[in-house]
Order: C-alpha cells, then sequence, then structure tokens
C-alpha cells in the first residue's frame, strides 16, 4: 500500500483491518495532528493549526472502526 499518495488527514485504513498495526498508526496520526495544532495555535498558522485538527479527529476515527484493541 503506496502511504504517500494518502493526505495527512485521510480517514482511510492504512494497515489490516482490525490490526495493532493500524491501531498504532492512528494514534501516530493523532499525536502528529495534535502536534500541528498546537504549532499552529502557538505561531498563529490558522491553516496549519486547521489541518492538525483535521488529522487528529482523521485518526480518532480510524482507532473508533478499529477492533484490535
Amino acid at each position: 500500500m503506496a502511504d504517500h499518495d494518502r493526505p495527512d488527514d485521510s480517514h482511510a485504513r492504512r494497515h489490516d483491518p482490525n490490526s495493532v498495526a493500524e491501531e498504532t498508526s492512528a494514534t501516530g496520526q493523532r499525536a502528529k495532528g495534535a502536534i500541528k495544532e498546537a504549532v499552529g495555535d502557538a505561531i498563529d498558522d490558522e491553516s496549519m493549526e486547521r489541518k492538525g485538527k483535521s488529522e487528529n479527529e482523521a485518526g480518532k476515527d480510524r482507532q473508533h472502526k478499529n477492533d484490535a484493541v
């Protein structure tokens, strides 16, 4: 699966459904989004803040769809 073709805020699975790898990937997506959101807020970059929020929400959605843990 070519991860580089998928936008950071994609809700699509990146690993096998209901796998620990999918759960870990979604958690990483959430963390990355939260960091972007915080940095965007700190430097007053609304675009980065919105992108971070969107990425964080996408990671949450992927976690909710995954039953591995």
